[in-house]
């Protein structure tokens, strides 16, 4: 599958050791990754940075995995999440069924059963379509190589605007607030009205006007074909 190595991944684990070697195998396989030793954290970082997939322990302090895919699950129906555990339980593993979640893995995990893991959400993420999504005017986006066409004709984006596009599309069925805009496509660094609006004009003028809605007050909203 092309691109894969241009996905993102949220890895949360609240034991230090666990965590640096995990990050080692996955930094192989992903341009970038994202770590955190809690939910809370995890769930800040899931809201700003929109990880294309996330890998999380259940057994946390204050808040579990499953707690954290819950709240997940309400914003989002789509983004593969694996779930690892140091005991296998029949609840904990009918709770993992309902939230649909990829993968349900005992730990010590070895790399093989990581790997088949993974393989499972890279084909979640083929299967779901998101790896290129049809818009209005003729314009197709491949989600894995963050490229926009046009007729087959490719459209030049640069890396703030391939951002701008993968968090709309991410979402294509609701509109995108400015403070999602701010935090995913600004890094949070602070968004002006002005330089949004600018953002926006660029990309309309390499596209088409119709490809984008503004909602006043709002956010931005992408217009699928």
């Amino acid at each position: 599958m092309p691109g894969r190595e241009s996905l993102s991944l949220l890895y949360v684990e609240d034991e230090a050791l666990i965590r640096k070697n995990a990050l080692l195998f996955l930094g192989e396989q992903f341009e970038t990754l994202y770590e955190a030793d809690n939910a809370f954290s995890a769930l800040e970082i899931y809201r700003e940075k929109k990880p294309d997939i996330i890998i999380t322990d259940i057994s946390m302090p204050k808040m579990s995995g499953l707690e954290l895919c819950k709240k997940i699950r309400q914003e989002d129906k789509k983004t593969p999440i694996i779930i690892t555990t140091a005991h296998t339980d029949t609840n904990y593993l009918l709770e993992a069924v309902e939230l649909q979640l990829v993968k349900y893995l005992v730990k010590p995990i070895n790399a093989k059963r990581l790997q088949e893991a993974l393989e499972l959400c890279f084909e979640r993420l083929q299967e779901s379509g998101s790896n290129v999504t049809h818009l209005a005017c003729g314009f197709v986006y491949d989600m894995f190589n963050h490229a926009l066409f046009h007729h087959d004709s490719p459209i030049k984006l640069t890396p703030q605007e391939s951002r701008f596009f993968k968090l709309l599309l991410k979402y294509p069925d609701r509109i995108c607030t400015y403070r999602e805009i701010e935090n995913f496509v600004f890094d949070g660094m602070g968004m002006s009205e002005n330089a949004l609006k600018v953002l926006v004009r660029k990309i309309r003028q390499k596209t088409d006007k119709g490809l984008i809605e503004n909602h006043s007050k709002i956010g931005y909203k992408i217009v699928s074909a």
